[in-house]
């Protein structure tokens, strides 16, 4: 029967491939796009098994995310009247049946869940882009593929949590966890590579406030979870060289007047803490304060207090490992 499916969806996407080649007369371009066409036919209803995740009572299917051996599906619970409704995420394996869930919140209009895409920018897919989406990596270098669920808390300047999921053979895996990210999923987190011939590490940037400012003013402190064997943890302390080059890379931005911003300001003075010139980093601070008090003034903000709390946060900024040059 499942080979009547695919033989009847082949036929019907021949036809469908010359009725566009006689509507374009058999320009050889027109054809090309019509066979491109022909193929994502196929691809998108070739049978369930390939395309879709079972239905759930009470819940619409908002996605389907191609993971290997398993398939993503997204719910929303139906109706949704107000600016968000409960969701579902639910990996299940080739038969169906499901073996990972994590309960989600979901706007009402979008979704608030995704899936990183290691094929798009910043995690996110690429609007009209001709590449198919990637949502699974051998993040930890054991072999297996990982994926990276971010769930949104749907608040104001506020949070996603990154789930990092392992993708085995006979079981899925949850081995990390990252709260606290700044903003939708993912724009306060990156997957790198920060040392040549290692696995993978997830940068998670996180605002922190002062009373210099709201939080577009907040400092970015980063935080570096790499692969321990077992599960991702918070190792920043290891990747002491990857912060100097932050450093290096903000004094830079800095050097350019129209950069000079208090969440820039901010941020380096964390930069230098953590490299361990805590001191150098308050200096820093004071020293360039006098040019944004104009700013401060006009927000009605003490610019005593802003240096006051600015000191206190660099005060409680880890160290890292720096190796000395």
């Amino acid at each position: 029967m499942k080979g009547e499916t695919v033989v009847s969806t082949a036929l019907a996407a021949l036809v469908l491939l010359a009725v566009l080649a006689i509507k374009s007369k058999w320009n050889p371009a027109a054809l090309s796009d019509a066979a491109s066409s022909a193929e994502e036919f196929i691809l998108n209803t070739a049978g369930i098994g390939n395309s879709q995740v079972p239905d759930i009572a009470g819940y619409e299917r908002l996605k389907v995310f191609r993971l290997g051996d398993y398939r993503a599906g997204l719910y929303r619970a139906t109706p949704a009247p107000l600016a968000f409704a409960p969701g579902r995420l639910i990996i299940y394996d080739k038969s169906d049946q499901p073996v990972f869930k994590l309960e989600t919140l979901e706007g009402s209009q979008d979704p608030w869940s995704a899936l990183f895409d290691f094929n798009g920018r910043n995690g996110q897919t690429v609007a009209g882009s001709r590449g198919r989406p990637n949502y699974t990596r051998d993040l930890t270098g054991n072999g297996t593929p990982d994926i990276v669920i971010g769930q949104y808390s749907g608040g104001s300047h506020c949070c996603t949590v990154a789930t990092i999921v392992e993708l085995g053979k006979s079981n899925v895996t949850p081995i990390g966890r990252i709260d606290g990210i700044d903003g939708l999923p993912f724009e306060g987190l990156e997957v790198r590579r920060l040392k040549k011939g290692t696995p993978w590490q997830c940068i998670a940037h996180r605002p922190y406030m002062t009373a210099c400012g709201n939080h577009f003013d907040a400092a970015d402190v980063l935080a570096i979870y790499n692969f321990n064997g077992e599960h991702f943890e918070d190792q920043t302390s290891s990747f002491g060289d990857y912060l100097q080059q932050v450093l290096r890379d903000d004094l830079a931005k800095w050097k350019q007047e129209k950069n000079r911003t208090m969440d820039l300001l901010q941020t380096l003075a964390v930069d230098y803490a953590v490299v361990g010139q805590k001191d150098l980093g308050k200096q820093f601070f004071a020293s360039n304060l006098n040019q944004l008090i104009p700013t401060l003034q006009s927000r009605n903000v003490d610019p005593g207090a802003c240096l006051e709390t600015l000191e206190s946060l660099v005060d409680r900024i880890p160290v890292a490992n720096v190796q000395i040059q």
